[in-house]
C-alpha cells in the first residue's frame, strides 16, 4: 500500500516538475525569444528603407564606410546625381506605426532613432536647398548620428554589428594654431609661401595681435606682435623702425624688446629679418636707399651689434622671407632691377655663406611678388617670371597674365587670372598645367616634385587631386576649410615630404597636414 502511494507521489512530482519547467521555458525562454525575434524582424524591415536611402545618397560604391564621408566624396566627384530623388526615401526613415516590442532597451533605442531620423530629414532638406551657400552644413553630422542610432538599436536587440560598404579613409592630421590656450579668431594671409613655410599675422581670443610662423611639417609658432618684426627661425629677437631710428634686440615673452641696439636713420621700414641672434641679418629701406646689416652678439651680455654694409641706392624694393632663415631682396635703382639672397644662421649654426649670394643684375624689369625655393628666388615681373641664385644662370620666361602664388622646395606656382585657365609650374623651365580632372576651379594648389596638386575640402573630407595620379580622399577629424589669400585660395605649403594647408577649423585656425605623396 505504501509503495503504491509512493509511486503516485513520484508521478505527481514528475508532472509538477514538467509543468513548472514548461512554464519556465515558455515564459522565460520561448516567449522572450519570440518577442526579441519580432523586434529584430522589425529592425530588419526598417533597415531595408535605410539601405535604400544610403544607396540613393552614396551611389553603388560608397567612397567610405562613414556615411558623412561617403556623401562628401560623392559630392566632390563628377556625377549627374539628382539629390531630390532621395527626398521621398529619407522621409520614410521614422519607425512608423509599429506595436510596442515590450523590450524596454529596444523601445528606448527606437525613440532615439526616430529623433535622429527626423534631424537627418530636416538637415537633408536644408542641404538640398542651400548646399552651395551653407557655411556649416548640418547633414554630415546628422547622417553620422543616424548611423550611431542604428548601431545602438541593433545592440539593444542583441543583433551583431554590420560593416557598411566602403573602406575607411586615411586620416589627415589637424594641427591647431593657438596662442597658449586661446584659439586664433582672425588671420590675414598677405605673404607668399616659400620652400619651408611662411609668416602670417592674426588676432587671438586673448584679444592681442600675434605673429605666426608656419614651418612646413612642424608645429606653428605663435608670438605676440607688438609693432616689431620677429626674426625666423629664431623668433626670440627682432627689429622695429621708429620715426628716427631702427632698433633691434632680444624680445621677451610679452613681446617687449629688451636692451635694444639702434641705428639713427629717418623714415625707415624693416623689410626682412632672418637668422639667429648670433648670426642674423636685417634689411631695411628708406625712401632712397637699401641697408643690409649683419647681426651678432654685442659687447655687453644680452645685447646685439650690427655691421652695416655700404648703402645701396634703391627707389623700390620687394622682399620675401623663408622661415629657414633666408630673405630674397629685389630692388630697382634708376637704371634696372637687382636681386640678392641674404642668409642668416639658425640658432647655434652659422649660415653656410655669410651674406647669402652676390647681387645679380635682373635687367629693366618691373618688380612683383617674390618667393624662395630651396636654392633660388623667383619673381613675377608682370610680363613673365624670373629666377636667380643657387649658382645657376638667370632664368627669364615671358608668361603674362599669371599671378605668382608662391614657392615650394623645388618649384614656383603661378595661377592664371582666369580661374578656368591652366596653372604655370616653373622649375628649370616653365610649363602650363590644367587642374586634374574633377578638382574644383578654386581649389587650393601646390606643386610636389614639380607636379600640380589641387586640394579642396567638403563635409569633413579633404580631396587631393594629383597631376597624373588621380584623386585621394582623407578624413578630417573636424570640418576645416582652406583659407583665402585675398581673392584666391591660399597656396598650400610643401617641403616635398608633407603638404600643409592653412584652414579654418571648427573653433579656430588650423593646419591640415597630409603626406606629400
Amino acid at each position: 500500500m505504501s509503495s503504491e502511494r509512493s509511486r503516485v507521489v513520484l508521478i505527481f512530482v514528475a508532472i509538477t516538475a514538467l509543468a513548472v519547467g514548461g512554464g519556465y521555458y515558455f515564459f522565460k525562454v520561448y516567449s522572450p525569444a519570440q518577442t526579441r525575434q519580432a523586434a529584430r524582424a522589425e529592425i530588419t524591415r526598417w533597415e531595408q528603407r535605410f539601405t535604400a536611402v544610403r544607396d540613393c545618397l552614396l551611389g553603388p560604391t560608397p567612397g567610405s564606410q562613414k556615411t558623412s564621408e561617403a556623401l562628401a566624396i560623392r559630392e566632390m566627384t563628377p556625377d549627374p546625381w539628382n539629390r531630390s530623388a532621395c527626398t521621398p526615401l529619407i522621409g520614410k526613415l521614422s519607425r512608423g506605426d509599429e506595436p510596442d516590442t515590450g523590450i524596454k532597451e529596444v523601445e528606448v533605442a527606437w525613440v532615439e532613432l526616430d529623433k535622429a531620423a527626423g534631424r537627418a530629414a530636416s538637415a537633408f532638406a536644408t542641404h538640398v536647398m542651400s548646399a552651395t551657400t551653407l557655411k556649416q552644413d548640418p547633414l554630415p553630422a546628422a547622417l553620422d548620428e543616424l548611423d550611431a542610432a542604428r548601431t545602438a538599436l541593433r545592440e539593444a536587440a542583441g543583433m551583431p554589428g554590420l560593416e557598411q560598404a566602403g573602406k575607411p579613409l586615411r586620416a589627415a592630421t589637424i594641427v591647431p594654431i593657438t596662442d597658449g590656450d586661446a584659439t586664433i579668431n582672425k588671420l590675414e594671409v598677405q605673404t607668399k609661401p616659400s620652400a619651408h613655410g611662411m609668416i602670417v599675422f592674426g588676432t587671438s581670443r586673448k584679444g592681442r595681435d600675434v605673429e605666426i610662423v608656419l614651418r612646413t611639417g612642424m608645429a606653428p609658432i605663435v608670438a605676440p606682435a607688438t609693432g616689431l618684426l620677429r626674426a625666423v627661425p629664431d623668433v626670440t629677437w627682432g627689429a622695429v623702425a621708429a620715426a628716427d631710428r631702427v632698433q633691434f634686440g632680444a624680445i621677451d615673452d610679452n613681446g617687449v624688446m629688451t636692451t635694444p641696439a639702434e641705428q639713427q636713420v629717418a623714415n625707415a621700414q624693416i623689410d626682412a629679418i632672418v637668422g639667429a641672434r648670433t648670426h642674423g641679418a636685417i634689411v631695411y629701406t628708406t625712401d632712397k636707399q637699401l641697408e643690409i646689416g649683419r647681426i651678432g652678439a654685442g659687447a655687453t651680455p644680452g645685447t646685439l651689434a650690427a655691421t652695416w654694409e655700404p648703402p645701396i641706392a634703391a627707389s623700390a624694393i620687394e622682399t620675401a622671407i623663408d622661415v629657414d632663415g633666408r630673405a630674397a631682396i629685389v630692388w630697382r635703382d634708376d637704371k634696372q632691377a637687382h636681386g640678392r639672397i641674404v642668409a642668416g644662421g639658425a640658432p647655434g649654426v652659422p649660415p653656410a655663406a655669410a651674406s647669402g649670394t652676390p647681387a645679380v643684375e635682373l635687367g629693366d624689369n618691373a618688380l612683383g611678388a617674390i618667393c624662395l625655393t630651396d636654392d633660388r628666388a623667383w619673381m613675377s615681373t608682370g610680363t613673365g617670371v624670373l629666377a636667380f641664385g643657387g649658382g645657376k644662370p638667370l632664368v627669364m620666361r615671358a608668361n603674362p597674365f599669371f599671378v605668382l602664388m608662391g614657392c615650394t622646395n623645388d618649384a614656383v606656382l603661378l595661377r592664371s587670372l582666369d580661374p578656368n585657365k591652366p596653372f604655370l609650374v616653373c622649375t628649370d623651365d616653365c610649363r602650363t598645367v590644367n587642374l586634374p580632372t574633377g578638382a574644383p576651379a578654386l581649389a587650393t594648389a601646390t606643386a610636389v616634385g614639380g607636379k600640380l596638386v589641387a586640394i579642396a575640402s567638403h563635409g569633413g573630407v579633404l580631396g587631393v587631386w594629383r597631376e597624373g595620379a588621380g584623386v585621394e580622399f582623407f578624413g578630417l577629424p573636424e570640418v576645416a576649410d582652406p583659407v583665402m589669400a585675398q581673392e584666391w585660395p591660399a597656396m598650400a605649403m610643401t617641403d616635398g615630404k608633407v603638404i600643409d594647408v592653412l584652414a579654418r577649423g571648427a573653433k579656430g585656425f588650423v593646419v591640415i597636414r597630409i603626406p606629400a605623396t
